[in-house]
């Protein structure tokens, strides 16, 4: 291979024939897993959202059910 770029640009467009770029990785860590899982609930309201909504109306009222009268 011959190197025709400039050797004062800080940038190089070789990349080694097994580097994978970064969108086609698999997601690794705490964040992507974090995110992954949100993905998987988001997906699930957009879809369900009588589910949703009535889940969050039972915890409504059982919270309130549960808080002490004065």
């Amino acid at each position: 291979m011959i190197d025709n770029v400039n050797p004062n640009s800080q940038f190089h467009p070789y990349q080694p024939i097994k580097d994978t770029p970064a969108a086609e990785r698999q997601p690794s860590g705490l964040r992507d897993t974090v995110n992954g899982s949100l993905g998987k609930v988001r997906d699930f309201a957009r879809t369900n959202p009588g589910v949703v909504i009535g889940g969050l109306a039972a915890l409504a009222i059982g919270a309130g059910l549960m808080r002490k009268r004065s």
